[in-house]
């Protein structure tokens, strides 16, 4: 991802001039890397959950090239921490969606749910493209959709000067460097009192120092060493060398026998940082 740093930070329409596009990116142009799709690999879970049987059907009816980054078992997982939090939540954040993979469970569980959906990214790109993949497998819950251009606190930012005050849960899987996600998630403090939890995806994912992925470190610094949370996704062991070593595009690699994501519950946790005296600012 882009730096933020000239971002304005706003909401935004979607492109309707992709709706006659049969592959959307041939005009939004993002890369894809392996084009490793995680909806080819939910065989083993289906026939146990209808909800997810049905989302994993609409989003094959999309045939539209496109790359996943979570594990099939993680969408499994999201699919059933939104059913475990349904009636209790008004909206989801989904920060950082690149191709819309969790974007479209998440949007999926919307037309189940009675929740809003707010998509954040830096990329405009990103955020266009994961709109009209969603719009072409969950029609209606596009229509629930807002579009964010700009990165999480400005995001915060921008929904406490209007005086939003839904109930939320966040599923970071945006930026990965130690820097930018203490930053998002510090940002949450100031709306901690609508927060009904936080998702976070690539806990497991280290690489190069050039790219600093310390998700879980973030965690750490801003919910204390004893943050207490549900994991989720896949864990992967020693012998998975292909996942467990750093890849041939950017050097990543996951750390074996840590999970890929966690939920971490705010009414059992509490922010260690930042300190109470800080304001929103400093984190824009």
């Amino acid at each position: 991802m882009s730096s933020s740093s000239n971002i304005k930070g706003d909401f935004i329409f979607p492109d309707q001039s992709l709706e006659d596009m049969q592959n959307p990116n041939d005009k939004i142009g993002m890369e894809i890397f392996s084009g490793y799709k995680a909806i080819d690999q939910v065989g083993p879970f289906l026939g146990k959950n209808r909800l997810f049987d049905g989302i994993v059907a609409a989003v094959r009816k999309v045939d539209v090239p496109y790359e996943d980054q979570c594990s099939a078992k993680y969408y499994v997982d999201l699919v059933d921490a939104l059913r475990n939090a349904n009636g209790e939540v008004e909206r989801v954040v989904e920060v950082g969606c690149y191709m819309g993979g969790s974007a479209s469970i998440n949007a999926g569980c919307s037309e189940h749910m009675n929740f809003d959906f707010d998509i954040v990214d830096i990329s405009e790109q990103a955020l266009l493209f994961s709109y009209e993949r969603i719009r072409r497998s969950f029609p209606d819950a596009a229509k629930r959709i807002r579009l964010f251009h700009g990165s999480l606190p400005q995001y915060v930012a921008k929904t406490v000067e209007a005086g939003n005050a839904d109930r939320l849960m966040i599923h970071h899987d945006g930026a990965h460097d130690f820097t930018q996600v203490t930053k998002d998630l510090s940002s949450l403090y100031f709306i901690r009192d609508r927060l009904h939890a936080i998702i976070i995806q690539d806990t497991h994912l280290r690489g190069t120092m050039e790219f600093c992925n310390f998700v879980d470190m973030a965690v750490y610094a801003v919910f204390g060493t004893e943050v207490a949370y549900i994991p989720i996704g896949s864990s992967y062991i020693a012998y998975q060398t292909e996942l467990i070593n750093p890849n041939k595009w950017q050097g990543n690699y996951f750390m074996p026998d840590v999970p890929e994501g966690i939920v971490i519950p705010l009414a059992q946790n509490s922010f260690k940082y930042p300190h109470p005296s800080f304001t929103l600012g400093a984190f824009l």
